[in-house]
């Protein structure tokens, strides 16, 4: 019973109950999600309020759901025969693996609660959707590599402290957090000429330009609402279409 539950959560409740988020935060990132659109995590992490890694931890413990890293699993090429790049970029998933016998379709989410996404996967295929999660800049970034042929460049989870996202001074963890160890020896960047630390500091400045941008398109866009020289519904539906 507690598992149906839980099942029938939303995102934002899944993560209050698991302890990583107040609903203070949630409600704040909720009216930025009206405002703007878009999806509730990625907003949740553009907003500091807690990291990609924490939140595909938090979902994992609390749906039961497996958890996987893209940049090391093993995909094969073939999976964009499993589903439309259409669909991946739609819905925010990436297919993994089929089980013909089972007639089964594993895939990634980042949001293993958004029930209408999956729902629309198993229509489109004919096949039950399994899901484990994933962080969304990681779908995105191999919907790019498999789909697109594009060479993705693999930064760790984005942590908004870092650029100054503003990071707040309480903060959340799960029992067997230890992200921040540091790589392996001999785990080097197959750029050769051009140091991992190097290259990571690199897209780390790159991923908070374009978040600071972001922001501060929406604030100029927020006041224009406000001054009555744009209408937020016909801005919205415009960058949708």
């Amino acid at each position: 019973m507690a598992t149906a539950q839980r099942r029938r959560m939303r995102l934002g409740e899944l993560l209050v109950a698991a302890g990583v988020l107040d609903e203070t935060r949630l409600n704040a990132a909720l009216a930025e999600q009206r405002k703007w659109g878009g999806k509730l995590g990625t907003i949740l992490v553009d907003m500091g309020f807690l990291t990609e890694t924490l939140m595909v931890k938090a979902l994992s413990r609390q749906l039961g759901l497996p958890e996987v890293d893209l940049a090391k699993e093993e995909i094969p090429s073939h999976v964009t025969s499993f589903l439309g790049v259409d669909v991946c970029e739609r819905y925010g998933v990436l297919p993994l693996g089929k089980d013909t016998e089972r007639r089964v379709l594993r895939v990634a989410t980042s949001d293993p609660t958004n029930y209408q996404a999956l729902d629309a996967v198993a229509f489109r295929t004919n096949l039950k959707v399994e899901p484990v999660v994933a962080a969304a800049s990681s779908i995105d970034r191999a919907i790019r590599r498999y789909y697109y042929g594009e060479a993705t460049v693999t930064s760790s989870t984005l942590e908004p402290s870092k650029y100054g996202l503003g990071a707040s001074e309480e903060t959340y963890s799960l029992d067997e957090s230890d992200e921040s160890k540091a790589s392996p020896a001999g785990s080097s960047a197959k750029v050769e000429s051009i140091s991992n630390e190097e290259l990571m500091a690199a897209v780390q400045r790159l991923d908070g330009t374009v978040t600071a941008q972001v922001r501060a398109l929406r604030g100029l866009v927020e006041l224009l609402v406000e001054q009555k020289l744009i209408d937020r519904d016909a801005y919205l539906a415009k960058v949708r279409k």
